[in-house]
């Protein structure tokens, strides 16, 4: 009897060992979610705080609201002499890049623009009152926009009557200066596609270089010129209009700043002679006549008789 006594209280005790296990477990599941649920749980306006008092102290602005950096501090950056170096940083980046060409000094200034302006508008004044012409200056080029009625014919790259007088006045004013200059085509959104041109860019590029072509007959120096093509893709107006359109389809002389310095030659030694220099005085520029024709087209001349 004993001994059965004895058996029966030995199985009941491996029937609730298994209690131990199990309190473990959830024990374990219990510290698990506590540690989730504390990570999960961000302070987000301390956080936002110390985001804030970083910023402030990279930028030298002086710590203000309530968080975690109340105190005022000194800057990381001390203001008046490093940040001016990183603002100015960028302007010069893009003057250098606003250079017309590279591998060439870039800090040396050409003819002032509003000089060039003054002469510029002197000599196209019947142009300008007409419409024709228009003349904008910024900080970085004088814009000569030219009509391309007046140099082509419509869908041609070949140069009319009118073209010669115009783009001789202007060489007279090109000529006699050294500043870079660049002859830019842009034509209206109308395609074209013959035997000569496949594309607006294709008829843009070749009236742009026949202007180049034209400069560089008149003696002005090839390495201060380069030509660009932009097609139908920079627009002056709204090509939904004949207005707009006629606006596009423009030649523009750039002029800029900059001038172009001639490369110094090798010297070789010759025998000094006594002379007396004599400076060649500045070709006038050539006034531009507009006269009507009897048909109500116009004829553009420099002759004044």
């Amino acid at each position: 009897m004993r001994k059965r006594y004895r058996l029966h209280l030995r199985g009941h005790e491996q029937l609730d060992r298994w209690l131990v296990s199990y309190a473990d477990y959830m024990t374990l599941i219990f510290a698990l979610f506590v540690v989730l649920y504390s990570v999960a749980m961000v302070d987000k306006e301390k956080f936002r705080a110390v985001i804030e008092g970083v910023t402030q102290a990279f930028e030298a602005r002086p710590l203000h609201g309530e968080g975690l950096l109340e105190r005022e501090g000194p800057a990381i950056v001390p203001p008046g002499s490093a940040p001016d170096k990183i603002i100015s940083a960028p302007s010069q980046v893009q003057a250098i890049a606003l250079a017309p060409i590279s591998g060439v000094p870039m800090t040396q200034q050409g003819e002032p623009l509003p000089t060039l302006d003054a002469e510029l508008r002197k000599a196209m004044a019947p142009l300008l009152e007409a419409g024709l012409v228009d003349i904008q200056q910024d900080k970085e080029w004088l814009n000569i926009a030219l009509d391309s009625a007046l140099l082509f014919s419509s869908g041609s790259a070949f140069m009319g009557p009118n073209a010669s007088p115009l783009l001789n006045s202007l060489s007279s004013i090109l000529k006699p200066v050294d500043n870079y200059v660049r002859i830019r085509g842009y034509t209206d959104n109308q395609q074209i596609h013959n035997e000569i041109f496949s594309s607006n860019w294709a008829l843009s590029a070749a009236r742009a270089e026949a202007v180049l072509t034209t400069l560089i007959g008149q003696g002005i120096a090839p390495q201060r010129l380069a030509f660009e093509a932009y097609g139908e893709f920079s627009p002056f107006a709204s090509n939904e209009t004949e207005g707009g359109r006629a606006k596009n389809r423009q030649v523009v002389v750039a002029i800029s700043r900059l001038r172009w310095v001639a490369p110094a030659a090798p010297t070789a030694p010759t025998v000094q002679v006594a002379q007396v220099e004599q400076t060649a005085p500045k070709a006038d520029a050539q006034a531009i006549r507009v006269i009507a024709l009897p048909g109500g087209g116009i004829r553009i001349t420099t002759r004044q008789d």
